[in-house]
Parts: C-alpha cells; sequence; structure tokens
C-alpha cells in the first residue's frame, strides 16, 4: 500500500502548527491517502500540536484514508491518553512498521504511548512537577511558635 512519509523535526506548538497544517492536508489530497508521520524527532508537543494531529487523522478518515504515527517521542507520547481523538491514531515502533501497517509494530498497551507511561516533562502546558515553595515563616526552635517578625534571621 501506498503512502506519503513525512518527517516532522523540533517543537510541534501553536508558533508552527499554522505552517504545518496545510502542507499536512496538502498530502491528503488523493483518494483515500495514507500519511505516515515520522514523530521521533519532535521535541515538544502542546495542546495546539495535539489537535492538529487529530484534526488531520479526521481529514484522512472522511476522505477515506488515514494517518498512523512512526516511532512518537515522548512529546507526542505524553499526549495520547489527555488528548480527544489521539487515541483513535494508530502508532507503529518505526517508519517500515508504519507504512506497512504491521501489526507486530503496533504500539499497544498505553494508546500510542506504547511501552511505559507517558512523559509529563514533555507536555509543555503543566509543570512537569508540582512547584514546591518555601515556607514563609520558620518554626523557632524553642518551641515557641513562629516569629512575629518575619522570616528567621541568625542571631548576633
Amino acid at each position: 500500500m501506498n503512502a506519503v512519509v513525512l518527517a516532522l523535526h523540533g517543537l510541534l506548538v501553536e508558533g508552527t502548527v499554522e505552517t504545518v497544517e496545510p502542507v499536512l492536508a496538502g498530502c491528503l489530497v488523493a483518494a483515500q491517502p495514507r500519511l505516515v508521520l515520522d514523530v521521533s524527532q519532535v521535541t515538544v508537543c502542546d495542546t495546539a500540536g495535539a489537535a492538529l494531529l487529530v484534526r488531520v487523522a479526521e481529514l484522512a478518515w472522511q476522505r477515506g484514508g488515514e494517518l498512523r504515527l512512526a516511532a512518537p517521542s515522548p512529546a507526542i507520547r505524553s499526549w495520547s491518553q489527555v488528548a480527544a481523538g489521539m487515541d483513535r491514531i494508530a502508532a507503529f515502533g518505526t517508519v517500515e512498521g508504519a507504512v506497512e501497517a504491521d501489526p507486530r509494530d503496533l504500539l499497544t498497551g498505553a494508546g500510542a504511548a506504547g511501552q511505559g507511561a507517558p512523559a509529563p516533562a514533555a507536555c509543555v502546558d503543566e509543570p512537569a512537577y508540582p512547584q514546591r515553595r518555601r515556607p514563609r515563616w520558620r518554626v523557632n526552635p524553642s518551641a515557641r511558635g513562629r516569629s512575629r517578625r518575619g522570616p528567621a534571621s541568625p542571631r548576633r
């Protein structure tokens, strides 16, 4: 089966989606289009990037074809369970597996995430880890409660 293979590199974010979307839509003009996106080199993906992939997949399905992802990077995998519609896009471990739609190369389990848990650090819309703030007041070691003058300072 013939497929158009494109490799995406770098950022798939709100600022780059406007440039990439017409190119991807142009690849879907044929009847029953098959588009394989090598997304192994996508370093950052935000909600706009995930929404772009879902829109392109829906456009391909409307035209009787499909979109397949090849070797999704952690940036793409982080959206597989979060973004609506991403779980319906087939993801394969290699470009060759995606072109041939090889069921042995199909990533299963956590949607397009494939093996392991999604990496939250690649998702730029949320902090990777909850930010901890230092307490404003230090507890007085003499067990008298908190200082009323502000943060504790060394005594002279």
